[in-house]
């Protein structure tokens, strides 16, 4: 089959709509659209790789200053119980307020998926644990968990400056043109900018104008303001630059 049969049909089964922002880069090259979209893949995956180490490095950072802290919440004034260490269990405030329908759906997955384990499975007839829970929050959970706004009294930021600013040991204030950025809206917007990644690369979106090397520093310092020694090994697996560099080209 001719070449240009072949990227025709190829194009035909991705569909117009898809590879409209191939063809867009490209300026019409039906080759270099395919190309691209190739190339997308291959970043997409390597991306994958990077974000799916950060993610769960944060949810346990963050999850382990919260286990610490939700039960110096004292006792839970409308059931009479002491919040515990299990804040999925029953989470204090702040928590309540910016978590309690996440983890609640949590919960239904978390026991959906316990119903589907293989009979063979080591923990087939377990009940569902504060680890399976954890399994099912969201990465955009933990960002919801920071202040997002100069430092304030709101909640938050209490929860922040009590608990969550241990989770994040090497974060740095850093200086911009608009003054001293501090560190919980450093580890904030690092964070805002890697869930957005994420989600564009979970539904396999076109990462043709998204800043890579950007994105991939807010990957690495995200890291090492959680653990250098983390940090540094991502970085020597990370195949983003590489593959970035492959962008094929007019």
């Amino acid at each position: 089959m001719p070449a240009r049969t072949v990227h025709q049909e190829v194009s035909r089964c991705l569909s117009g709509p898809r590879l409209a922002p191939y063809l867009s880069e490209a300026c019409g090259d039906a080759e270099l659209a395919l190309a691209l979209y190739h190339w997308n893949l291959q970043l997409n995956a390597a991306f994958q790789e990077v974000l799916g180490i950060v993610e769960v490095v944060v949810r346990n950072a963050v999850d382990a200053e919260l286990r610490t802290w939700n039960p110096t919440r004292g006792v839970d004034h409308a059931t009479g119980r002491p919040y515990p260490a299990e804040w999925t269990e029953l989470p204090a405030s702040p928590i309540a307020g910016v978590a309690a329908q996440a983890v609640k759906q949590a919960r239904v997955h978390a026991t959906n998926a316990r119903a589907a384990r293989d009979p063979s499975h080591a923990r087939r007839n377990a009940a569902v644990c504060h680890d399976d829970m954890l399994a099912q929050l969201s990465f955009g959970l933990w960002r919801k968990l920071l202040p997002a706004a100069a430092p304030s009294k709101t909640g938050l930021q209490v929860l922040w400056n009590n608990a969550l600013h241990r989770a994040f040991p090497y974060a740095r204030p850093i200086r911009s043109r608009s003054g001293v950025i501090s560190a919980d809206i450093v580890v904030h917007d690092r964070l805002d900018r890697l869930v957005s990644l994420r989600n564009r690369v979970a539904h396999m979106e076109p990462l043709l104008g998204v800043q890579v090397p950007a994105r991939h520093r807010d990957a690495m310092r995200l890291l090492g303001s959680i653990s250098p020694q983390t940090r540094d090994w991502c970085a020597s697996l990370s195949r983003v630059a590489e593959v970035n560099k492959a962008r094929p080209q007019l």
